[in-house]
């Protein structure tokens, strides 16, 4: 039981823990606040938002955005100019070229989204490993790193499809294989300089487990450049499927991928432009809008801008 005093110091301490929590909480919100305030000056960050907004809106409502079917043929519409019925289009089996390519948004950001995320996973661990322990252990990831980042992404892409068969599946298993270097080497990079900090060591004196040294005090601080490359790194996945599908390698007609309807447009550029045309719109776009928005992540939180 606390009396006189100490029930008055006890409420003073509760008091003052109170107020570092308010204060820690508004430090937060101010500093988010600061950050989406500077995105949103960006010109490059809008623009880049709006590119990738329409996009993920596009391939979650594609069924509703149209009322074809992507992969049922029409004789009676073969190779139709873009008009009022079919704005861009069909192509030699008579199908929508607009369903094709928003059915295929789907694909894209499927194939994107999960092989950044796993290799983002294995790069992060594995480079956050060598960074931290050093020695052997970071000779022997370093040399097979040093390996994988030595081939083109698209080249070693097709080395792996070759081994596991075409597919869309193999697809993302290729790009995942082709892709976790790069964030390897970041994350590496990032733990060499930040593990004989002042924190990292006051975190070995308390007697922490290098787990939680990493997880906890290094990787929240290597963070950044991370995911500014897989901002990056985004449309490259999508670049790369739609090239192995261009290829043959990857999705298999019917499936709408953007690289199977140009490699069904590359025959008939002077009868029906279009077919090729509007996917390969579509992909400019949809890099262009990722690399803005990467960009102007990176100049945001660059703490020297």
């Amino acid at each position: 039981m606390y009396q006189g005093k100490d029930v008055e110091i006890y409420a003073g301490k509760k008091l003052l823990e109170g107020e570092e929590e308010k204060a820690k909480e508004l430090e937060k919100k101010n500093v988010l606040g600061d950050f989406i305030k500077r995105l949103f000056r960006h010109k490059g960050a809008v623009i880049g938002i709006i590119i990738i907004f329409l996009f993920i809106f596009t391939a979650v409502f594609a069924p509703w955005l149209t009322s074809y079917s992507y992969d049922k043929p029409d004789i009676s519409v073969m190779l139709k100019a873009p008009c009022r019925e079919h704005i861009f289009g069909t192509d030699e089996f008579g199908r929508d070229i607009f369903t094709r390519i928003v059915f295929g948004a789907r694909i894209s950001l499927k194939v994107a989204f999960i092989s950044v995320v796993f290799s983002l996973v294995i790069g992060t661990i594995l480079g956050a490993v060598a960074g931290y322990y050093g020695g052997v252990v970071d000779y022997v990831i370093s040399s097979i790193t040093d390996i994988a980042w030595s081939f083109p992404t698209t080249l070693l892409a097709i080395a792996f499809i070759a081994a596991l068969g075409t597919g869309l599946e193999n697809v993302i298993i290729a790009i995942v294989l082709a892709s976790w270097s790069g964030y390897c080497r970041v994350v590496r990079g990032q733990f060499l300089s930040l593990k004989e900090r002042e924190f990292v060591e006051a975190a070995r004196v308390l007697g922490m487990s290098d787990a939680r040294i990493i997880f906890r005090h290094i990787l929240p601080n290597s963070v950044t450049p991370v995911v500014v490359m897989a901002t990056l790194e985004l449309p490259k996945a999508i670049v790369i499927e739609a090239s192995l599908s261009f290829l043959g390698l990857g999705a298999q007609p019917p499936l709408p991928s953007w690289g199977v309807i140009l490699d069904s447009g590359k025959g008939l550029l002077e009868q029906a432009p279009w077919i090729s045309l509007f996917p390969g719109l579509m992909i400019m776009l949809v890099v262009l809008g990722f690399n803005l928005f990467g960009d102007a992540l990176r100049d945001v939180l660059d703490p020297k801008s």
